[in-house]
């Protein structure tokens, strides 16, 4: 029988996103034509409530796959002191790319619940944790203009 290592695990939960993609998506829906720093800030805020970090070199990946990909554009940012900063801005095609992942994660969001209360019942004397959504409705699209 082999060793197995569950510190590298997939049941560990090492390699799951922290979910930066939508993350990134949302803070532009808030507040478009943000520097990189500026995203991080807010997404490593929203994060740190929950006792995560964020990898900034993982986040200007994202910000670059998500431009060559047409969900974000950028500009250049020379009216400040020192060197320019890239400025980001969501497109059309990233609001659909943002309901879209809403979407997504409202239907993991249901399935993880699911499971967890199946577990529930299969773990009848263990103390599981509960998943806890921040909203008790879900957002219809049409409110998101």
């Amino acid at each position: 029988m082999p060793i197995i290592d569950f510190d590298e695990c997939p049941c560990s939960g090492k390699n799951i996103s922290t979910l930066v993609a939508p993350w990134i998506l949302l803070t532009l829906h808030q507040n478009d034509g943000l520097h990189g720093y500026d995203i991080q800030k807010i997404i490593l805020g929203q994060l740190q409530e929950l006792g995560f970090g964020l990898n900034p070199g993982g986040l200007y990946r994202h910000l670059n796959q998500l431009e060559k990909r047409g969900v974000l554009t950028s500009t250049w940012d020379t009216s400040g002191p020192g060197p320019a900063k890239r400025k980001f801005f969501l497109t059309e095609a990233g609001k659909e790319c943002m309901w879209r992942w809403l979407s997504t994660l409202s239907t993991h969001a249901t399935l993880i619940g699911k499971f967890m209360d199946e577990a529930q019942k299969v773990f009848s004397n263990a103390i599981l944790p509960k998943v806890t959504l921040t909203s008790d409705q879900p957002m219809a699209p049409k409110e998101l203009s």
